[in-house]
């Protein structure tokens, strides 16, 4: 992953121990971020457009934390903007149990009974009368212009290009 505080540091011969403790404390916790995305691969899983996001944020912002070191100012903002584990939450298998998660359980089932009809592609509309607790995780998160939907244990339903018609699959 191309991460702009790395340049930065080797634009201008920078160590580590160079940094000044916000910046260390970041760069810490973007390398917690890195190790659940690679235990994530190893499962043949990738992380979420959302948490690949909230990296970048957390990229930058060390990045602006080594300007203001290098400048001597203090523009940057007092904290970071997400913790590692606001990150990681949610990613399956990284730093969450998600079979404790009532929700989760629910969504499981949804698609386990869906999946039962031989049911392969879902509309929105279809998926609200079917699934609602599945219907509300999806659309409580939506973003237009990313990969929407849910993936359980056994079942990954994703929309297909923005169409809000979603494609379920057994895992």
């Amino acid at each position: 992953m191309d991460l702009k505080y790395k340049k930065e540091m080797e634009k201008h011969g920078l160590s580590y121990a160079d940094l000044p403790e916000d910046a260390q404390t970041g760069i810490d916790s973007i390398n917690d971020v890195l190790r659940g995305f690679n235990m994530l691969e190893k499962r043949g899983k990738k992380p979420t457009v959302r948490a690949i996001r909230k990296l970048n944020a957390m990229d930058k912002w060390v990045l602006y934390e080594i300007l203001d070191y290098l400048h001597d100012t203090d523009k940057n903002d007092d904290d970071i903007p997400f913790e590692a584990e606001d990150v990681l939450d949610g990613e399956e298998g990284v730093n969450n149990e998600p079979k404790a998660d009532p929700i989760w359980l629910k969504n499981e089932e949804e698609l386990a009974l869906i999946h039962e009809q031989g049911v392969t592609t879902i509309s929105a509309d279809d998926l609200r009368n079917k699934a609602k607790t599945t219907f509300k995780t999806i659309w409580d998160n939506y973003e237009d212009e990313v990969e929407n939907g849910v993936e359980t244990s056994n079942y990954s339903l994703i929309e297909q290009d923005n169409t809000q018609v979603f494609t379920l699959k057994k895992l």
